[in-house]
């Protein structure tokens, strides 16, 4: 049997994956990891831990599957965007990993818009309809000011760079992350030099950008021995974890959508076209010719979370939704607002909180918790009606992420959208949608269309309630009052 290896960098977990040829998952293993916050609004971390959970969780992938680790074919990824270390002559690290939540760069973003960048600026060349201080551009910047010796790095490696540098030796990048650093000109498709001169960095300093999916190296002798594989194997370039969770679901072709409920809500909307839209941000999709849509929210589902962990913490949460399901659509008037760390599509507002609005002695536990799985549905819905804006009609919408697995919330949202939605077959999106790129990066298919197309299975569609839609557009209607209401 014949594999390919995967890597997921997540925030807070590194995901390893072994997928065979037919695009079947055969394995997954998630290693955890804390980025440390020694200030307020900081988070670091060691860029070896990133490495050590990769060959923690090859060694368990294997184990896990049963078969030999030379079968490896290639390795793919998908990842976090904008989190960066620098790396001197030698490839030792000068700075932890800033990781892209850290907001320590803040005050110098306000003080390049209030100076010399505007909103429309950024956008023309990133493809950013705002300026998030979170990008790795001005945390380089940020270096420059308060750690020199890192900022003259030979190298600036954001996450999946750097596991390509220690797998292989060599310096690459794809272009979605490149883009998604604020260093990277979408329309030239080359690094911004204003952007660059801004970071005060020079091209060298940074990796050579490919497509996705593009062979760039072969794992040496050392890093096979560490992750028990084979040496030589390729390696190829992967791409940010929303647009490989997008190839996973065979979002590749224009109308068809993908939405990700998880600590955040992500909408990708394949487009033909680039969207001159200051509400959305837009990138370069992994498949050539391409472009994705990205309207996004800042809090979705972790809403649901906390509050379970307030209520009853370390309950799974099939035994903590118990009798959701039984509450009425509305819940009664409750509304929520999961804007819990501010919005970002379509109001880009930091200050916005998050809100329940309607409470009563009647309302229990359960009404709370659903409302809270509406908000939800309000928001993807309040992303989507964006998209229609551009008269792109959507055929297909496929839910990943964590509320994927609960099949009352995708009911509530296919109600409240009046549209059907799937739940692909693949548990875990990104992790095919980066086999799927090395697949393409080794000549298994002529194209990541092909091979998404090809892997892509539905496991089941939720039809919505014709009866319901009525009720959910009151739902809607609320949910948008009290927002306007609170921060017009």
């Amino acid at each position: 049997m014949s594999v390919y290896l995967t890597f997921d960098i997540g925030t807070t977990a590194l995901k390893t994956a072994l997928v065979d040829e037919s695009g079947r998952l055969l394995a997954l293993h998630a290693t955890e990891y804390t980025p440390e916050s020694p200030r307020p609004d900081w988070a670091q971390m060691s860029a070896p831990t990133y490495w050590e959970a990769a060959v923690a969780g090859t060694r368990a992938v294997f184990a896990q599957a049963g078969i030999d680790s030379s079968e490896v074919l290639a390795i793919g990824f998908s990842s976090q965007a904008q989190s960066f270390v620098p790396l001197d002559s030698t490839g030792a690290e000068l700075y932890d990993v800033i990781v892209w939540v850290d907001r320590r760069a803040q005050a110098l973003g306000d003080a390049w818009q209030g100076d010399w960048l505007t909103r429309q600026q950024f956008r023309q060349i990133t493809g950013y309809p705002w300026i998030p201080a979170e990008l790795t551009v001005f945390k380089l910047a940020w270096l420059a000011e308060n750690a020199p010796q890192a900022h003259n790095a030979a190298k600036f490696l954001c996450l999946p760079d750097y596991m390509i540098y220690r797998l292989t030796g060599e310096f690459a990048t794809d272009y979605n992350i490149a883009q998604m650093s604020g260093l990277y000109d979408l329309r030239s498709r080359d690094w911004s030099e204003p952007m660059l001169a801004a970071a005060g960095i020079d091209v060298e300093q940074l990796p050579q950008v490919h497509p996705p999916g593009t062979p760039v190296g072969e794992v040496h002798n050392e890093a096979a021995a560490e992750l028990g594989i084979s040496d030589g194997v390729v390696v190829c370039t992967g791409c940010n974890d929303q647009v490989a969770g997008a190839i996973g679901a065979g979002n590749v072709r224009p109308g068809v959508v993908s939405e990700t409920t998880g600590t955040a809500l992500g909408v990708i909307a394949t487009t033909e076209t680039l969207l001159e839209d200051d509400r959305i941000p837009v990138l370069l999709h992994a498949v050539p010719g391409l472009f994705a849509a990205m309207p996004f929210g800042t809090t979705s589902a972790v809403v649901l979370k906390w509050f379970r962990d307030l209520c009853a913490p370390g309950v799974e949460y099939d035994e903590f939704l118990q009798g959701v399901e039984e509450i009425a659509p509305g819940c009664e008037g409750l509304t929520v607002l999961p804007h819990f760390s501010g919005t970002a599509s379509p109001t880009f507002n930091p200050q916005a909180r998050g809100a329940l609005n309607g409470l009563t002695l009647t309302h229990t536990r359960q009404h709370i918790a659903r409302a809270i799985m509406e908000s939800c549905a309000c928001l993807l819905q309040e992303l989507l009606d964006i998209i229609s804006t551009h008269d792109l009609s959507i055929r297909s919408i496929r839910c990943l992420g964590g509320a994927a697995r609960s099949d009352l919330w995708l009911q509530i949202k296919a109600d409240l959208l009046g549209m059907p939605l799937e739940r692909p077959a693949c548990s875990d999106a990104a992790s095919l949608g980066a086999a799927a790129l090395a697949a393409t990066g080794t000549g298994q298919f002529s194209s990541v269309a092909a091979a998404a197309e090809q892997w892509y299975e539905t496991d089941r569609i939720f039809e919505p309630d014709e009866s319901m839609y009525e009720v959910y557009r009151q739902v809607y209607a609320r949910y948008l009052d009290l927002y306007e209401r609170l921060y017009s």
